[in-house]
């Protein structure tokens, strides 16, 4: 009996230090996705300074929902949710317009920008001149086929 009671504190004790390792390991990601998000903000708005449209700005709310959008195509690639809902559902609040771009396997916030230029459907949510806010979110995750995933929102304010 004793045995077991120990083999039980020590599985508790493992999974509390796991627990406490993944909560370390999110801040880093948190970091890394910060950078990433303004390194695309960036990218994005030099291609809309191109085409003489005003720059977005990075919405700190909107960062937030792409990066539960990053997590979740780790899942489900896709622009519905891994629940079954549509994308926009991960936005607290409804708004007149919201856009979202997703993608995965691109290794930096260069290469992600270009893919994304490079698709029409992605490009046109980059080029609205409607919208005014940018949300980036970026989740590495090695044992995953695509290891990057990048997901992006935006919105009209």
């Amino acid at each position: 009996m004793k045995k077991f009671f120990s083999l039980l504190i020590l599985a508790a004790f493992f999974l509390f230090a796991s627990n406490v390792y993944a909560a370390s390991a999110w801040k880093e990601d948190a970091a890394v996705s910060q950078n990433f998000a303004q390194e695309v903000l960036e990218l994005v708005n030099l291609e809309r300074r191109r085409e003489h449209l005003q720059p977005l700005k990075l919405a700190s709310d909107l960062n937030r929902y792409a990066q539960v959008r990053a997590k979740e195509i780790t899942r489900r690639f896709s622009h519905t949710r891994p629940n079954g809902t549509s994308c926009f559902t991960a936005v607290a609040r409804p708004y007149r317009m919201v856009g979202e771009n997703i993608a995965a396997g691109q290794r930096s916030s260069r290469e992600v920008v270009e893919a994304w230029m490079n698709s029409p459907s992605h490009r046109e949510n980059i080029m609205n001149p409607k919208f005014r806010e940018l949300g980036v979110g970026y989740l590495y995750m090695p044992n995953l086929k695509y290891k990057h995933y990048w997901a992006q929102f935006f919105r009209l304010k």
